[in-house]
């Protein structure tokens, strides 16, 4: 039998064996089973229950159709989510009608912009200063960090700025520095709160904002928020 002839009888035979062993014996079944519970348990993790996950099961593939009207960067982020999980080939989303695509950005911004309200006003509940030398957050501030950090855990869309600001007694570079160290600490308070690092920004000013015009004012040694929505204006 010519070399060409057993190849391809050998090839038919594997395909054989795959389509028995996938379609009579439920194997198919079973896979996609098994790959949409491991993608329904990886979105349900991120707090992305509304999508809805399928496996073509004929014939069986390893590439997950997702469906939903979700912003489009929710969208890319669910989409690496799934395809990187083991056994997952790939992810694809099916084309929303574009009035939905609209409808869940405008609920996205809408929701951010309630965040942003919600946090701008426990940030106007308490200023958190500081004594001379020192990033030591006294328990009134504490507290009002538990309250910012309850507000922004389930935020999204958002952007906090932590400024730090100095008297002007003393080095401008020690100031600064200084400055820089108090942004710091409260960013690392919220973090150990729950509050995503990725959400926060820091930035030192030292004496260069004084209040009402005075650089020697204790007051000055204190934290600034400003809080934004992502491709929005500062709040």
């Amino acid at each position: 039998m010519p070399a060409q002839a057993k190849l391809l009888i050998g090839l038919l035979a594997v395909g054989l064996l795959t389509w028995l062993w996938l379609e009579p014996f439920g194997q198919a079944e079973a896979i996609a089973d098994e790959l949409e519970n491991r993608a329904a348990e990886a979105l349900a993790a991120r707090g992305g229950d509304t999508v809805r996950i399928a496996v073509s099961r004929n014939p069986v593939r390893r590439t997950i159709e997702l469906e939903g009207a979700l912003p489009n960067s929710e969208r890319a982020e669910i989409r690496e989510t799934v395809a990187a999980l083991p056994g997952v080939a790939d992810a694809t989303w099916t084309q929303p009608d574009a009035a939905e695509i609209d409808a869940a950005e405008t609920a996205e911004a809408s929701a951010a912009e309630a965040c942003r309200a919600e946090l701008n006003a426990v940030i106007a509940s308490h200023r958190i200063q500081f004594r001379s030398g020192s990033p030591y957050i006294n328990p009134p501030s504490q507290r009002m960090l538990d309250r910012l950090a309850e507000a922004a855990r389930d935020c999204s869309g958002i952007r906090i700025e932590i400024a730090g600001h100095s008297s002007g007694s003393g080095r401008t570079n020690v100031n600064m520095e200084m400055s820089a160290f108090r942004a710091t600490t409260v960013r690392d308070a919220l973090v150990e709160r729950g509050v995503p690092a990725d959400m926060l920004t820091t930035i030192g000013k030292g004496a260069s904002e004084p209040l009402g015009g005075d650089p020697a004012d204790p007051a000055n040694r204190r934290i600034e928020f400003s809080v934004s929505v992502v491709d929005g204006g500062a709040g």
